[in-house]
């Protein structure tokens, strides 16, 4: 189960929808609520144009900031303190993903909970693609919650979570998670595999391409296997599918539509900022494609 959750916020109506699923989370599962404003001097530090660009420090605007994002903060904790959760605020500064990544180490947080767009793979909090950037650094899981706007805030996962597996024991180090997860907000699990067709030369110079059928069945029959080995590692009651088709991501979201998934679970690399499955770039598919909540962790690389 879980006993740290992070909320990382930027005063914006779009990061608080976070706020009500984590508060749900440590409420089913007594877990202290952590919530993290960064403040980041850089932004703050207007030039002066001149023969030499030069740097000034604003002392007055960067106090400004960190007196409003601290009273939006201490309204925050009042009102979650209020509903019997136990919950701490963090004003810190510095590079905001850094400071996050440092901060969930500090605090042991075990998932961290944010909201994205989920528009060209991320979107901001406050600078950039800092959930992008965040997942490179982070331990433990973190769900990506979607918000439509800025008004329309998510609901808690229900139903089915989807976990995506590749039959790699990098990807595996998902799986784990997503029962816990699964546990906490009583979903049923389901184990996805994907077997992609292979093409088969059909004349001299492979002008002509068909899949081949026998490659394909072999593929499945493997997939099928493996999910079923995986299932003494899941609750009771975890379903398995091998699905077919020549995009992973998109037979992973026809997948998690059928079968009324509210979730998706995936293991990813995480490096550079794009978010990946061990399979290409599926996991930044499904996160610029899929419109439910996404749990997603990146293993160690070890574990590839």
């Amino acid at each position: 189960m879980y006993h740290t959750l992070l909320v990382p916020l930027d005063g914006s109506r779009f990061s608080a929808h976070a706020v009500p699923i984590a508060v749900e989370i440590a409420r089913r599962t007594g877990a202290a609520l952590h919530l993290a404003f960064v403040l980041d001097p850089s932004t703050y530090i207007p030039f002066v144009p001149g023969e030499v660009t030069i740097p000034v420090y604003d002392a007055g605007l960067l106090k400004e900031q960190r007196d409003r994002d601290q009273a939006v903060l201490d309204a925050e904790v009042a009102a979650i303190t209020a509903q019997g959760i136990r919950v701490t605020g963090h004003l810190v500064e510095g590079i905001v993903a850094e400071v996050l990544a440092e901060l969930a180490v500090t605090l042991d947080v075990d998932l961290t909970v944010m909201t994205t767009h989920g528009r060209g793979g991320f979107t901001r909090l406050r600078l950039g693609s800092v959930a992008a950037a965040y997942l490179t650094r982070a331990i433990a899981p973190i769900l990506l919650v979607r918000s439509a706007d800025e008004v329309t805030p998510p609901l808690l996962p229900t139903g089915t979570l989807l976990c995506a597996l590749d039959a790699s024991p990098f990807a595996e180090g998902i799986v784990p998670h997503a029962t816990t997860f699964a546990a906490v907000l009583q979903m049923r699990l389901a184990l996805v595999s994907v077997a992609i067709p292979q093409a088969m030369p059909m004349a001299p110079f492979g002008t002509e391409m068909l899949a081949d059928v026998n490659a394909l069945d072999n593929e499945e029959a493997r997939l099928a296997s493996y999910l079923t080995d995986m299932l003494p590692r899941c609750p009771v009651g975890t379903t398995i599918r091998v699905s077919t088709g020549v995009s992973a991501a998109r037979s992973i979201l026809d997948e998690a539509e059928a079968i009324h998934a509210g979730a998706i679970a995936i293991a990813t690399h995480g490096r550079g900022g794009i978010v990946r499955l061990i399979l290409g770039s599926v996991a930044d598919e499904l996160l610029r494609h899929s419109p439910l909540p996404m749990l997603v962790y990146r293993p160690d690389e070890a574990a590839k």
